[in-house]
């Protein structure tokens, strides 16, 4: 069983521990708490102000070659792209730029991703609400520490994911967490919601009747068609 938790709009002025302390009903035993990983880097300050960013000539040509999918602005927005070709480097965004290229008109998609590497592919911001922030991803061993503390600070099990109506991945799980891959079928559908949704956090809770995922049978199947695309990196 699913519960999106409804907050009030946080602030820069809030922090994660006490934003949970406020907004968690009562945890029973087994639960699994998941956070939203953009709220979570916001609420633990590691957002990027986008005037901290200018872009160079290289991060304003690759921005202008990106073709972001509907709804959705990516790495079209420069200081994003700048910010990645900073963390990751100008030669590696290159070779993502020139293999995307070569592929593309093989309609092989998602290689620019695959060789650019997780900063490029999960990085956030840079348009409403957060259009003054770039809202980087977690590595995965910051991730895994976090959901440590957390673990004990709340005493049940904390996941970090980073989900979209597309799909997405569980980030890192804490030793009493659901597994990924059972959280991932869990959150099919994407019910922590998109943009202003004001559901940033959520419950998973093994439902003791035998159901898997709330919303019927429908939405059990496209959980388990999912499973493969459960990712931790």
């Amino acid at each position: 069983m699913r519960h999106a938790v409804r907050t009030r709009w946080f602030t820069e002025n809030d922090d994660l521990r006490s934003a949970l302390r406020e907004a968690l009903p009562p945890l029973e035993p087994g639960d699994t708490v998941v956070l939203s990983e953009k709220a979570t880097v916001f609420l633990t300050g590691r957002a990027v102000p986008v005037d901290e960013l200018r872009p160079s000539r290289l991060a304003l040509l690759l921005a202008g070659l990106v073709r972001p999918r509907p709804g959705s602005r990516g790495l079209s927005v420069p200081e994003k792209m700048q910010y990645v070709v900073r963390t990751t480097g100008g030669a590696r965004i290159l070779a993502a730029a020139l293999a995307g290229a070569v592929t593309r008109p093989l309609r092989i998609r998602g290689v620019f991703y695959r060789v650019a590497g997780p900063v490029a592919r999960d990085i956030d911001g840079g348009r409403p609400p957060y259009e003054h922030l770039v809202l980087p991803p977690f590595t995965v061993s910051d991730a895994q520490a976090l959901c440590a503390e957390l673990e004990t600070f709340l005493g049940a099990g904390v996941a970090i994911v980073d989900l979209n109506d597309y799909g997405g991945s569980i980030r890192a799980v804490s030793a009493r967490s659901l597994p990924a891959d059972v959280l991932f079928a869990a959150l099919s559908g994407n019910p922590l919601g998109q943009r202003a949704s004001s559901t940033p956090f959520g419950i998973v809770r093994r439902d003791d009747d035998g159901g898997s995922v709330a919303g019927g049978s429908a939405a059990g199947e496209r959980s388990s068609q999912q499973l493969g695309r459960v990712s931790q990196h």
